[in-house]
C-alpha cells in the first residue's frame, strides 16, 4: 500500500511476552492503514526470536511491519528512532505490554480524525488487577503533570521530528515535548473515549523522585517555575507521599490504589 496514515511504535527491552501481548491486540484492529514498527534496545530474552516470526502474521494481515534492535540511550531515544524510521502520518507509542482500548478504537477515531496536531483520549489504568477509567485533564495541567497518558496520544510524525523527545529527560521528556507544545501553541483535540489499557508500572511510576525532579527542570527551562500557594500545596503533598512510603512501604501504596481502582 501507499504510505500508511499511522505507524503504531512498540519500544522494548528484555520484555518479550509484554511484546507478544501488544502485538496479539494491534492485530485485532479492524481499521489496518498502520503500519507496525518495534524498536528494542537489543534483548537477549528471546524477543528477537518473537518479532522474526511475527512477521509471518503482519505479512499474512498485509500490515506493514518493521523491527529494529540494537542498544540505545534509553526509552525515548528509541521512541525518537522509531520516529525516524516511521513512515506514517500520525505516530502512536503503544509499548511493550500497552493495548489499544478496543478493536474498533482505530477506525472510529480515523474515519473522520481531528484537525490537529495533537489529538489524545482517555486510558484506562490497570493495577494489581483492578481496572479503572483515567480521563484526560485539562490541558492546562501540563505545566505540573501529564493531563492524558502518552499511549492516548496521536502525534503528528512532522511536528515529533522536528521537535524531537529531549532524550536528557530519562523520565519525562514526552511530558517536556507536550507541554513545549502546549506553550508553542500547537493544536490539540480531545477525543471523548479511551484510546489505550495501560499497567501502572513503568519506569516513570517506579522512578518518582527522578520524574519530580525532571518537572522542576522543566518548569525552570520553559519559563514557568513559580513558586505559590498551589506550588507549596503539590510539594508538600508529593513529599508527605514519600515520606509515608518511606516508612511504610510499598505494601501501603497498593492497598490505597487498589482502593482509589475498585
Amino acid at each position: 500500500m501507499s504510505n500508511p496514515v499511522l505507524s503504531i511504535i512498540t519500544v522494548c527491552f528484555q520484555s518479550r511476552d509484554a511484546v507478544q501481548a501488544t502485538m496479539d491486540n494491534v492485530l485485532l484492529q479492524t481499521w489496518r492503514q498502520f503500519e507496525y514498527l518495534v524498536i528494542d534496545g537489543g534483548s537477549a530474552d528471546g524477543t528477537m526470536e518473537l518479532l522474526e516470526q511475527a512477521s509471518t502474521r503482519f505479512a499474512k494481515e498485509q500490515i506493514p511491519y518493521h523491527t529494529l534492535s540494537e542498544p540505545d540511550q534509553g526509552i525515548y531515544d528509541a521512541m525518537n528512532k522509531g520516529a525516524r524510521i516511521a513512515r506514517g502520518t500520525w505516530l502512536l507509542f503503544l509499548n511493550a505490554g500497552d493495548l489499544l482500548s478496543d478493536p474498533k478504537i482505530l477506525e472510529k477515531i480515523f474515519q473522520n480524525p481531528p484537525d490537529a496536531q495533537i489529538f489524545y483520549g482517555d486510558a484506562l489504568c490497570i493495577y494489581q488487577g483492578n481496572q479503572k477509567l483515567y480521563k484526560a485533564l485539562p490541558l492546562a495541567h501540563l505545566t505540573y503533570e501529564m493531563a492524558f497518558c502518552h499511549q492516548s496520544a496521536f502525534i503528528s510524525r512532522e511536528l515529533l521530528l522536528q521537535y524531537p523527545y529531549d532524550i536528557t529527560y530519562k523520565v519525562c521528556a514526552d511530558h517536556h515535548f507536550f507541554l513545549s507544545m502546549y506553550l508553542k501553541d500547537k493544536t490539540f483535540t480531545y477525543c471523548p473515549y479511551p484510546v489505550s489499557i495501560y499497567e501502572i508500572s513503568g519506569y516513570s511510576d517506579t522512578h518518582k523522585l527522578l520524574s519530580h525532579k525532571e518537572k522542576h527542570r522543566m518548569q525552570k527551562e520553559l519559563g514557568i517555575f513559580h513558586i505559590s500557594l498551589s506550588w507549596l500545596l503539590r510539594e508538600s503533598s508529593f513529599y508527605l507521599k514519600q515520606s509515608v512510603k518511606t516508612l511504610f512501604g510499598q505494601k501501603l501504596i497498593d492497598m490505597v490504589r487498589k482502593s482509589r481502582l475498585h
